[in-house]
């Protein structure tokens, strides 16, 4: 009988023949006998290593013939690859299922699939002729490939970007001129960085300066004045924790007391939120360019103008750090364990404790405690929210309260990829493309939905995702995709422009450049932070006119900007489109909402979004115009708005409306379509 060891490690070698992972870093590889070569690691195959030459040969070389250390790097490496990760879903998946005595739903259709994947990945549903290629494709492995491509397009950082703001509880501004553009750039950078979460979440916690010096501060601008509502809505998010009640008293329900809330807001207790310039300085300056303002204008009387006031109070709002300030307990704090105004130290809420002298201040401390490996929670709580992300709903329900994991839908899956996307570096681009390479996630969603019974109970095992309506940003950008010819050409622009009229230093700057600064500020405020424009380029010199463009990205007819919700103010405002359908408002993370209401019938059915769609210069018109026989006319039009063609008694029913009347058959067609269900929900 063969040692134990051996038989383990003849498992390995097995599973090394199911698939490969990608890594293209060339190493230097040794040998059971010291012998070494530089190559690039090329996948395995039956127990052997393909090692990739500097002349590009690839040599098969037996695993269990590489050096202990090699051996480990292939092993690791193949562990986190997607591929590996995706078939651990799969097969825990399968468990589940199994114990629930539950059937996996049918898998996708490729019809079914490619609209999916361009609506999870891109926000939007596929062209004609992108739903053509793929349907027509005979490649073994096009899931796979479409996956990848879209995964490494503009358009995922587009429609990720819209997950990150819900999540973030981005704005473009929160008051008078505190506008937040350049902390919008700088996580669209990220994203499209695939700058790993925990690197990302660091730079917020620990950033320092103005939100021009440095872009991340906005996570702590956002709630400026609200330090320990920030810090609720820091462990809540990044750690799936609700501590929010122990903020006034002990929980009732959990086990966070008054004195763990405080002594973790004590990490942060010596943040500031301004910059060093006393109050009175700053009034000092503020009568300096108003006499400078009143000279200019050779106006004794003039009043001073508020804008310049509200621009040097943004400038004035700053993160740093200072010695000289402390966290006490409140003045009505109640509790055995401490006495009111008593100066509180930090300690953390849970996992291993942390010395500060190791670090330059205690925010460095958290921030290191927060996004730590060995953080019990961190990697859960993102995982957890991408998987519902991705299935429609979460393995542990409700994302923000994880308080026993036990009571998770599928704990050991769970913990799997809180474990894997660690391995992952952190990368949010490959966990989701493991979840997409499962055939759990290419299963058809489940048409009856879920019941309240099964996500109170986390009592839902996965069969495919669950039956959900697009989201407001997915419907926005799908009709785009119908309407214009390049929903992405007009992109926003605005975070050089808000640096350009906003920032200043007020101790230097003369009156004169204060005013034109805030002359451009209120102008780029109007039209592209508060207005529709997503850049002060866009704005039409006749805002009026009836002139629709060639390149689709403005429509002047209704005054709306026909670019995609990535590009928008955000959130949109009030009375817009994307809001009536369930965008978030950002005033608590991910709030958005797929419910049903009468203003969206009221928007499809009178909106300036259906009377476009029926125009002759949207894209779906061309398409169709570009083919004569009715056939395909109306093959072109459900390959473009439902990514099939259409089927049995459909075209029958279609080719009576459409012979009946002509002049508006199709017209018709396309509006019956966006009003279907198939068109609206993801299967």
């Amino acid at each position: 009988m063969k040692p134990k060891h051996h038989i383990e490690l003849a498992v390995v070698v097995l599973s090394l023949t199911i698939t490969n992972f990608v890594c293209a870093e060339v190493r230097v590889w040794t040998d059971t006998q010291g012998r070494t070569v530089s190559a690039e690691y090329a996948g395995v195959d039956a127990g052997k290593v393909k090692l990739k030459l500097a002349n590009g040969k690839i040599v098969p070389f037996p695993y269990l013939k590489l050096s202990p250390e090699d051996q480990k790097w292939v092993k690791e490496g193949f562990l986190s690859s997607p591929e590996n990760v995706a078939n651990r879903i799969d097969q825990y998946i399968a468990a589940g299922l199994k114990k629930a005595n539950r059937a996996p739903n049918p898998g996708t259709t490729d019809a079914q699939f490619v609209r999916r994947i361009y609506l999870e990945i891109t926000g939007r549903i596929p062209t004609h002729d992108e739903t053509l290629s793929f349907l027509d494709s005979t490649a073994p492995d096009k899931r796979k490939a479409l996956i990848d491509h879209l995964l490494d397009s503009n358009e995922y950082v587009s429609h990720t970007f819209n997950w990150y703001a819900d999540q973030l509880r981005v704005t473009s501004r929160i008051k008078d001129f505190a506008v937040f553009e350049t902390y919008i750039q700088w996580i669209k950078d990220c994203i499209a960085e695939d700058l790993p979460w925990d690197e990302f979440v660091r730079a917020m916690i620990e950033a320092e300066g103005t939100i021009f010096e440095d872009p991340a501060t906005g996570w702590f601008l956002r709630d400026f004045g609200m330090p320990l509502n920030n810090l609720s809505a820091t462990v809540s998010l990044f750690l799936g924790t609700e501590i929010t009640c122990a903020q006034c008293h002990d929980h009732p329900f959990e086990e966070w007391t008054q004195m763990d809330f405080y002594s973790l807001a004590a990490f942060l207790g010596q943040k500031t939120e301004r910059v060093g310039v006393k109050w009175k300085d700053y009034t000092g300056e503020r009568d300096r360019i108003e006499q400078q303002v009143r000279e200019l204008k050779g106006d004794p009387n003039f009043g001073f103008d508020n804008r310049i006031r509200l621009v040097m109070g943004f400038n004035q709002q700053a993160i740093g750090d200072s010695e000289e300030k402390q966290l006490s307990l409140p003045h009505d704090y109640k509790y055995d364990d401490g006495k009111p105004g008593e100066v509180v130290e930090p300690y953390t809420l849970f996992g291993e404790d942390i010395d500060v002298s190791d670090y330059e201040t205690p925010r460095q401390a958290f921030s290191a405690w927060l996004t730590s490996p060995e953080n019990p929670r961190f990697s859960v709580a993102l995982v957890n929210r991408v998987w519902d992300w991705a299935f429609g709903l979460p393995l542990h329900n409700p994302v923000d309260n994880l308080a026993n994991l036990k009571q998770a839908q599928n704990p050991e899956l769970l913990a799997f990829l809180a474990e894997s996307f660690g391995k992952m570096n952190f990368s949010i681009k490959d966990l989701r493309r493991a979840i997409y390479y499962s055939e759990a996630w290419q299963r058809e969603a489940t048409p009856e939905g879920v019941s309240e019974i099964e996500i109170g109970r986390n009592d839902y095992p996965f069969p495919g995702p669950v039956l959900r309506r697009m989201s407001a940003e997915q419907l926005w950008d799908s009709f785009m995709t119908l309407l214009v010819t390049d929903p992405y050409d007009l992109k926003r622009d605005v975070a050089d422009d808000v640096r350009r009229s906003i920032e200043m230093d007020y101790t230097s700057i003369e009156g004169e450049t204060a005013l034109q600064k805030v002359e451009l500020a209120s102008d780029l405020v109007r039209k592209a932070i508060s207005g529709p424009a997503p850049s002060l380029h866009a704005v039409p010199e006749n805002p009026t006119g009836k002139a629709y463009r060639e390149n689709g990205d403005l429509l002047r007819d209704y005054g709306t900007y026909f670019v995609r919700a990535s590009e928008m103010r955000q959130p949109a405002s009030g009375d817009h489109f994307l809001r009536a359908w369930g965008q978030a408002d950002r005033t608590t993370p991910d709030n958005g909402s797929d419910q049903g209401s009468v203003p969206q019938i009221l928007y499809i059915l009178n909106s300036y979004m259906s009377h476009s769609l029926a125009k002759p210069d949207s894209m779906i018109f061309k398409k169709a115009g570009g083919v004569r026989a009715t056939g395909e006319k109306l093959d072109q039009i459900y390959l473009s708005i439902l990514n099939r063609p259409a089927e049995g008694k459909e075209k029958a029913v279609c080719y009576k409306a459409i012979r009946s009347d002509e002049k508006n058959g199709y017209p018709d067609l396309i509006w019956t379509l966006i009003n279907s269900r198939e068109f609206l929900f993801i299967q």
